[in-house]
């Protein structure tokens, strides 16, 4: 059969696999464990910023061609048929509906990619204690800074004040030394300043950015407001919009005369007609069609006489005079208008500011940007007010959020066309994303219009602005950035660099690259070896690594690394403060009944039975869950105690199995109208379910027939489909998303994308005409839906076995819970205590 021969195909292909995934591993740094198909994916989202979908040996071959090494002998050959699922991705798929995994986007800094040829220790030593102070900032008239904080910022202010090279530097101050408190006094002192020239890929922004740890936001905010008082005045996003706070406005109809009425880039209009701007003139400004317009609809009026004819799926034959369209809009222009016609535009726009006072009222403007809602709230345009900025402060965990690269995604698919949404799907690093970016960015300044259009449209995406000063602080956590993180920060543009650390990675030559590649410090005319290390030391080819063992070049190297310590790097010292002790103990904890309770289901739910042995081999996302329920009992839920917290989880888990078996009999009753029921059903019993409850249902399942799930199923609510034009923060998105009417999301039943394609596009073609219209235009879709029929039952067959592993899994952690509640004396006595942590 064709599963049979897929399956010695696959066992053929994965011999090798393995080895290749433990080769790269070694090569990125990564220290996942599980499933090899989770350990792939953990590599991906290190290497290239997401997961792929594909053959594993198609998705090796990326990862091996991003990170710079090969297969090898033994590589293995990719399987052009779709891939069946291994029982632990089964198994993964299952679990993941269970538990939330938070994304992580940073590695362990001992687990990162090194250059082994640079990894000796360096010897290199700093700066301290040098040079003349300054006089304090006017503003710090309550907190005067120290005589060594004085010092450090007369240095910080000559490093500002070079005419020509590196602008900026490190300050390596120990913790506790204010830091903070002297580069704020650097801020209030030197004003931002816009760039004389604009450079290539870069919007000029006089404000300086500050990027910080996602804790240390507050801080700075505090910090500012006791270092300079009344005049700071602090801002922040608004929430994000409702349906009240927007407003959807059907513009006029603009005259066809033949010309193209206006350029639209996916949903932003970017350019208008001469002949749109005298239209525009005879309205009133509300009424008027603008650049950066966020279009939700056209409708295209045929002129008297003249009609559209459209045949639906019965055959039936329909002429109407207008058309309309809600995606694919210049697409959809030159296909339908007709000289005479009219066209009306309809868009959406926000009767609420982005961006409000929220502390203060002095000249010294702050924006903060705390976390992925806010930066979604945010316009290019908002980052570029009447009244400039001083300050931008930002959370580093927005750069390594999804969020953030899909923003990334949508600029450069809406200004490079087609050609980059077939790069992008493909799984180009960050970095090659980047440098569309910044052609994109050089792009709207070739026309006044398309940089109207991009600022009023585009996300507020920090690596588009060209600073006049970037302030890195805790640089030392850069050794645990991913890559694609890496790949933003380098991206950042700034006139002055400035890194903030109490313990600065310089222990080795290799650290010291880094750290200068991050702050632009390594140029040919400036540093002409450590330019030429840094281009070779991810290299694997064999003349870059007899350069870098070389050791004559070793040892100039190691002159420019220390040469650009004592030139950019500073630590001072007071006696004053190192008099200070600090004395560490260690705080035991006592969880409270329902809040151990809550922990040891969390370690049930992740498979984690020995608690003590199997903390040690679990991964990166199990701890992060377990550390989650250590910090506080409610997460997810509006639970007031921790008694509430444990009924709330016991009505969600409850919910979840009653969800699971209604997705497992739509599932079925959709197989069974796409005719394949009987050959798809057989995946049900793959897996012997541990769960007497979960077993008998899923045996009544696969006992029905085809024909009595029609029965049960006659108005084909199994095809309901559902096309969303909204993201969950209730803006447009790129391209409409086909989901089906369910309890559980497509995701939870079939993980693989190409996988969920190929129902969704089975079901559209027979009822959904405009979602099949949506889905055939997919990259997915003509590299699934036009190969093997058989990939239809072999795909349903998965999702069947997904849903009955998923519901064992459900059932059985149910009884752990129902187990825990008997430990409880009874559920009216639980103590209402707030969380002990």
């Amino acid at each position: 059969s064709f599963l049979a021969l897929f399956c010695i195909a696959t066992s053929v292909a994965m011999a090798t696999l393995p080895d290749r995934v433990a080769r790269l591993e070694e090569v990125i740094g990564s220290s996942a464990t599980g499933a090899l198909v989770a350990r792939v994916v953990h590599l991906e989202v290190c290497c290239l910023g997401s997961a792929a979908a594909g053959p594993l040996p198609q998705r090796l071959d990326k990862l091996e061609e991003a990170a710079g090494c090969t297969a090898g002998d033994g590589a293995a050959v990719a399987v052009d048929a779709a891939p069946a699922p291994e029982a632990d991705e089964v198994a993964d798929a299952a679990a993941s509906t269970q538990v939330d995994q938070p994304e992580v986007f940073a590695l362990p800094a001992a687990k990162r990619r090194r250059c082994n040829e640079l990894r000796q220790e360096g010897g290199y030593q700093l700066e301290a204690n040098a040079g003349s102070v300054a006089p304090n900032p006017k503003a710090f008239k309550v907190h005067p800074l120290r005589e060594e904080q004085l010092r450090s910022l007369a240095w910080m202010y000559s490093r500002e004040a070079c005419r020509d090279g590196f602008k900026g530097g490190m300050l390596a101050d120990k913790m506790g030394y204010g830091k903070t408190a002297t580069t704020i006094g650097m801020l209030s002192e030197k004003p931002g300043q816009v760039p004389d020239e604009r450079p290539s890929g870069y919007i000029r922004n006089p404000a300086t950015l500050i990027l910080c740890p996602p804790h240390l936001v507050e801080q700075w905010e505090g910090e500012f407001f006791k270092f300079l008082g009344d005049e700071v005045q602090l801002l922040r996003p608004t929430p994000p919009s409702k349906a009240k706070d927007r407003e959807t406005l059907a513009l006029p109809p603009i005259p066809f005369t033949g010309s193209q009425l206006f350029t639209v880039d996916v949903r932003d209009l970017s350019e208008l007609s001469e002949e749109v701007h005298h239209h525009n003139a005879r309205l009133t400004p509300e009424k008027r069609l603008q650049e950066g317009d966020n279009i939700e609809s056209l409708l295209v009026q045929l002129p008297p006489g003249y009609f559209f004819v459209t045949e639906d799926s019965g055959g039936e034959r329909r002429a109407s005079s207008t058309r309309t369209a809600t995606w694919n809009f210049q697409h959809f222009l030159d296909e339908n208008c007709r000289p005479g016609c009219t066209v009306q535009v309809t868009v959406r726009r926000e009767k609420k500011p982005r961006i409000e006072p929220f502390r203060g009222d002095g000249p010294f403007r702050i924006l903060t940007i705390a976390n992925s809602k806010d930066f979604a709230r945010l316009r290019l345009k908002d980052l570029l007010p009447p009244e400039p900025f001083n300050v931008v402060l930002v959370s580093t965990g927005i750069l390594g959020s999804e969020r953030h690269m899909m923003h990334v995604s949508q600029v450069v698919c809406s200004w490079h066309g087609e050609k980059s949404q077939s790069m992008l799907c493909d799984g180009k690093p960050m970095s090659v994303r980047q440098k569309m970016l910044h052609e994109c960015v050089d792009k709207w300044h070739q026309k006044d219009c398309f940089l109207k259009a991009a600022l009023r449209s585009s996300p507020a995406l920090l690596e588009t602005m060209w600073w006049n000063r970037i302030v890195l602080d805790e640089f030392h956590e850069s050794e645990s950035w991913v890559t694609r993180v890496r790949d933003v920060m380098k991206s950042l543009g700034a006139t002055h660099r400035w890194g903030l650390s109490g313990t600065p990675p310089l222990d080795t030559t290799d650290a010291v690259l880094e750290v200068a590649e991050l702050l632009w410090y390594a140029t040919d005319a400036t540093a002409p070896f450590m330019s030429e290390a840094l281009k070779h030391r991810k290299s694997q080819k064999q003349e870059a690594k007899i350069w870098l063992a070389d050791e004559e070049n070793k040892k100039k190297l190691h002159d420019e690394c220390q040469a650009m310590i004592r030139d950019v790097v500073r630590q001072n010292s007071s006696q004053l403060v190192e008099a200070i002790t600090v004395q560490e103990h260690e705080e035991f904890v006592q969880f409270s009944v329902e809040e151990r309770f809550i922990y040891r289901q969390a370690c049930h739910d992740h498979d984690m039975f020995d608690e003590q042995l199997a903390y040690e081999g679990a991964n990166v996302s199990t701890r992060e869950a377990l550390l989650k329920r250590c910090a506080h009992f409610c997460l997810d839920m509006d639970a007031e105690d921790a008694g509430e917290a444990v009924r709330f989880l016991g009505r969600d888990k409850r919910a979840h199995i009653e969800h699971l078996r209604q997705q497992l009999k739509l599932e079925a009753s959709r197989a069974a109208h796409l005719s394949i029921w009987e050959s798809a059903k057989h995946s049900l019993l793959a897996h012997k379910a541990q769960h007497a409850e979960a077993e008998k249902f899923i045996h009544e399942v696969y006992r029905t027939s085809e024909q009595v799930w029609k029965e049960k199923d006659p108005e084909k609510k199994s095809f309901e489909m559902q096309i969303e034009l909204y993201d969950k923060d209730g803006f447009l998105r790129i391209r409409p998303e086909v989901r089906f009417k369910q309890p559980l999301r497509d995701d939870q039943v079939y993980p693989r994308l190409n996988f969920r394609h190929v129902v969704q596009h089975a079901v559209a073609r027979r009822c959904v005409p405009r979602a099949d219209q949506i889905l055939s235009e997919l990259q997915v879709c003509s590299q699934i839906c036009c190969r093997d029929p058989q990939h239809l039952p072999v795909v349903m067959s998965v999702g069947l076995q997904v849903l009955a592993v998923s519901l064992d899994t459900a059932h059985r952690s149910m009884d752990f819970y129902t187990g825990q509640m008997r430990g409880l004396s009874d559920m009216e006595t639980l103590r209402n205590e707030q969380c002990s942590v």
